[in-house]
């Protein structure tokens, strides 16, 4: 094998699939990412921790093809740390020799033949969407997954292919995130479907990096999404997902709207003083103000008031300030509406957007009890 590649399109997609390689692989064959030179001018690269399976492929001089494994991280670690320009690649009986300018590494292989095989998609994608709004989407999505609950259904965000559209819902029990948005289904039916976080992570950083359509499969336990030259496959989780539609809250009779930048600014100061087990703040409503405000026993209060949109009756309740922060962060929007009903039932936050905005975005969590 003898192949040359620009350094920053090699670099590119080896910053990708890290996340992918397990840093403490039980088989070390999946600590190392397999390369394979092609007569036609291209490097393919693969990756896997057996759940997840990614493969992608760059423009390369190929003047020997040739197969090899190679330690994913290490090689990372030379590739970024080198000039730009071309790198040359030469396998040498049991060595990948790698040259650049006067530069020269020699890293140990494994015998591509244990490689683990990736999973294979076949026929039509069952849906496409444009990168961008699928990156909006899991962005939205991804805080509320859980990553360390024992349900393991809970560990994956649902995704549901419906009359064109596709819903992604995360939650970890105490709040629940929503995004909604149109897609075209090149495949009949209804598609219902448990992702991995960690798979939903990897394809937010893939859509991120992509300019165009990402198209879909969906074909029994596995998913596969395919973006230019890169493509990215997972095993699902059991369909055990909660029902999402029980936990959203109908009768909220208290409508609040309120500034995005005004009120996350404020519960971050605010939760300086929070106590550290719970984080809680409190907010206090009156008309057409929001007073939000925080006390630890040994350090003492903090209090804000913020002017809001709100006509109803006084009203206190007390949140997890993290919850709110996180889904404050990734809103979008200049203003959210917040809807709330009971002391201790579910409140429902969402962005304010303009009525032609058929993006739909809910967030819903569970107060906190204030004594």
């Amino acid at each position: 094998m003898r192949i040359t590649v620009d350094q920053a399109t090699f670099l590119r997609e080896l910053s990708l699939l890290q996340g992918i390689i397990e840093r403490k692989a039980t088989l070390p064959i999946l600590s190392n990412i397999l390369l394979r030179g092609e007569d036609g001018g291209r490097l393919l690269i693969t990756a896997t921790d057996l759940e997840i399976g990614f493969r992608s492929s760059v423009p390369a001089t190929v003047e020997a093809p040739g197969l090899v494994t190679v330690h994913a991280r290490r090689l990372h670690d030379i590739i970024r740390r080198l000039p730009p320009g071309n790198v040359g690649f030469r396998l040498d009986g049991g060595s990948l020799h790698i040259t650049c300018e006067r530069i020269h590494y020699r890293l140990a292989t494994q015998d591509p033949e244990h490689f683990p095989a990736l999973r294979e998609k076949e026929g039509q994608p069952t849906a496409q969407i444009d990168a961008v709004p699928l990156a909006e989407m899991i962005k939205k999505v991804l805080f509320a997954i859980t990553a360390d609950d024992p349900r393991y259904y809970i560990g994956g965000a649902l995704w549901e292919f419906v009359e064109g559209q596709l819903t992604i819902v995360g939650t970890d029990g105490n709040r629940m995130a929503l995004s909604r948005r149109s897609v075209q289904q090149t495949e009949s039916g209804d598609h219902r479907l448990v992702v991995p976080r960690k798979a939903v992570a990897e394809l937010l950083k893939l859509a991120s990096d992509h300019e165009g359509d990402v198209f879909i499969w969906h074909e029994g336990a596995s998913l596969f999404a395919r973006m230019g030259e890169r493509e990215l496959s997972t095993s699902l989780q059991e369909q055990k997902f909660p029902d999402y539609n029980k936990v959203l809250p109908t009768a909220n009779d208290k409508v609040v709207i309120v500034s995005t930048a005004a009120i996350k600014s404020a519960i971050e100061r605010v939760a300086v003083l929070s106590q550290e087990h719970s984080h809680l703040v409190r907010l206090d409503l009156r008309a057409n103000q929001l007073e939000v405000s925080s006390s630890h026993q040994q350090l003492g209060e903090a209090q804000e008031q913020l002017e809001v949109e709100y006509t109803g009756e006084d009203f206190s309740i007390g949140f997890n300030a993290q919850y709110l922060l996180d889904f404050l962060a990734v809103c979008g929007s200049e203003q959210i509406e917040i809807s709330l009903g009971q002391p201790m039932g579910q409140s429902l936050f969402r962005p304010v957007r303009d009525e032609e905005d058929r993006r739909e975005d809910l967030y819903v969590v569970m107060p906190m009890a204030l004594s």
